[in-house]
Formats: structure tokens, sequence, C-alpha cells
């Protein structure tokens, strides 16, 4: 059994720990770093009790690379998804309408099961 004390020191290691190892585990949003967006964030669908969030950059909403762009959405349950967009996406979500895209299907680590998610992007 846990006394007070060994609880309070093992909760106190585990708060000093998670801002180190947060940053570690991709627990980022997207590819930015401190879990910024710098651009349009969104967050997914909730499927097998978890959603994601995806930042899709301000870069490639001004200038749509021709051959479109594949973000990978933040960790959650142990997996990530990828979300790829085209040129025409990029260009629609810029002018503000909202872009429905569903992510690659992964497994789900805890359940073992494969999922997908589905974001409605929009710029704010």
């Amino acid at each position: 059994m846990l006394t007070r004390r060994a609880l309070l020191t093992r909760g106190t290691t585990v708060l000093l720990l998670v801002p180190v190892v947060g940053p570690l585990l991709g627990c980022t949003d997207d590819a930015t770093s401190g879990g910024s967006c710098s651009g349009v964030s969104s967050t997914s669908s909730v499927d097998t009790q978890h959603s994601h969030t995806v930042c899709v950059l301000t870069t490639d909403l001004t200038s749509p690379p021709a051959a479109g762009v594949s973000y990978t959405t933040s960790n959650d349950s142990g997996h990530t998804h990828k979300v790829a967009l085209t040129a025409a996406n990029l260009t629609a979500i810029q002018s503000g309408q909202t872009v429905p895209v569903t992510s690659s299907s992964d497994v789900d680590p805890i359940n073992n099961q494969a999922h997908t998610h589905t974001f409605m992007i929009k710029k704010a």
C-alpha cells in the first residue's frame, strides 16, 4: 500500500516529466512545436472512443502545392493517422469552404481495431 508521502513523491515526479516526455511522444499538434498550429487546426470525429487533431499549415493554404499535401495527425491511443489534401482542397479551405476528409485507416493498439476519422476542415 502506498503511503501519502510515496504517492506525493511519485505524483510530483510524473508532473515534472509530462512537459519533457509529452513532445517526445508526439503529443504536439502536427509538426508544429509546443502544440500550437500555424494554420487551421481541426479535430476529427470520435471513433473507437478517441479523436485526433490535424494542423493545415498557412503556407500550404496560401500557396497550395500542385501535388497536394499529407499531414500526420496528433498521437492518441498510441497511434496517428495520415490526412491527404489535394491542391483543390487547400484552395477551398483558403476560400472559407468546409472540406470533409477521411483519414487513413490505422490500427488502434489498445483495442486492435482498424479505423478512420473524419475531419471537417474549415478556416475560422
